[in-house]
């Protein structure tokens, strides 16, 4: 079958036919009396095999070395096509994502989207330098969408850039606290202690008023899932905030951090405020009273540090019962425990 034929029955033009010829794809050998060269049912059949190749998604350049392959598996090209289609889509779909965001700032003239754009390129530029004057700029003037500047202080490694984002998305307040707490479900636990840090940031500098209920309810909801986080990091933190805020739920974790972790101090004032603040009856008495039992639990620890931790709360409470359980403390075996509760006691008479 001549080229004419060829191009009229497969769909290839004959300018495309003599272009698979000069890369070698095909290479029909057979000659007419004429000295035409003739394709034959093989040479066909290849050329099918190349345009399928290529409506999959292959380069001439990868078909050629694939079609010549004795080991040719078309299950790992389909799968490997499938991961290439992927990832291709994905990138598409930040795209999408990325012109979205812009679309919603509404800019009224060209200066303004090209700041946003060239801001929004500099946070995620390797350059760390570059990604804390870009977020800088965000927050002085507000010119990069909240989800962008979310996502990139969820995944900055950088404390001082990291530190630059949390600023800029305070100044946007509540907007930014939905994209934060999705963080809290991340693999990472880099990208979970970042959404912590820039939920509290947003939490502890906007007015309650402005921040709103259904933010206000998102922040708490994504430190309760905190606390049972598999980092010890993010649990202590989120512990830590809740103390802060008064939430009850974190009582346990905090009893633990107070007796055995690295922020025992804060941990300490975090349930003696429990204690100071509680009313006379309620619930939050009822935690108070819990917090008080505990730590006559831990007094009875055989570890001296357990029981030096356990006045370290005591110290931050009031009150004569208090007195009376560090005295008993001031008879401690260990001189340490003594001696503190001892210099304690007298300190608080003297008040």
């Amino acid at each position: 079958m001549l080229i004419g034929e060829v191009a009229k029955r497969s769909g290839v033009s004959a300018r495309m036919l003599r272009h698979y010829e000069s890369l070698g794809l095909i290479d029909p050998s057979d000659r007419t009396a004429s000295g035409y060269r003739e394709y034959s049912a093989n040479d066909i059949g290849r050329i099918f095999h190349i345009e399928g190749l290529r409506k999959l998604g292959m380069s001439l350049a990868e078909i050629g070395p694939l079609l010549d392959d004795p080991g040719f598996d078309p299950g790992r090209l389909i799968r490997d096509l499938i991961e290439s289609s992927q990832r291709r889509i994905a990138v598409e779909r930040e795209l999408l994502a990325h012109l979205e965001q812009i679309d919603r700032l509404h800019h009224a003239d060209g200066e303004a989207l090209l700041l946003t754009i060239d801001l929004m390129r500099s946070l995620e530029s390797g350059d760390v330098i570059q990604r804390h004057k870009a977020a800088l700029g965000s927050g002085v003037d507000g010119t990069v969408p909240v989800e962008s500047l979310s996502e990139a202080v969820l995944n900055e490694p950088v404390l001082n850039a990291a530190g630059a984002m949390r600023w800029a998305l305070a100044q946007s307040g509540p907007e930014a606290v939905r994209h934060l707490a999705q963080g809290m479900d991340d693999l990472s636990v880099e990208v979970r202690r970042n959404a912590l840090q820039a939920l509290d940031e947003i939490r502890r500098t906007t007015v309650k008023e402005e921040l709103g209920t259904v933010a206000e309810a998102t922040i708490i909801a994504a430190l309760h899932s905190g606390l049972g986080d598999t980092d010890l990091q993010v649990r202590s933190s989120a512990a830590l905030i809740l103390g802060q805020m008064g939430d009850p739920l974190a009582v346990s974790d905090l009893l633990e951090i107070a007796m055995d972790g690295p922020k025992d101090i804060e941990a300490a004032e975090a349930l003696a405020a429990f204690v100071n603040d509680a009313p006379d009856e309620g619930a939050l008495a009822e935690v108070a009273v819990r917090i008080m039992s505990d730590l006559r639990r831990h007094a009875r620890s055989p570890e001296p540090k357990v029981r030096f931790r356990v006045l370290q709360v005591l110290i931050e409470i009031p009150g004569a019962e208090v007195d009376d359980f560090i005295a008993e403390l001031s008879a401690d075996e260990n001189f340490e425990v003594a001696a503190t509760a001892t210099a304690t006691l007298n300190r608080r008479r003297d008040h």
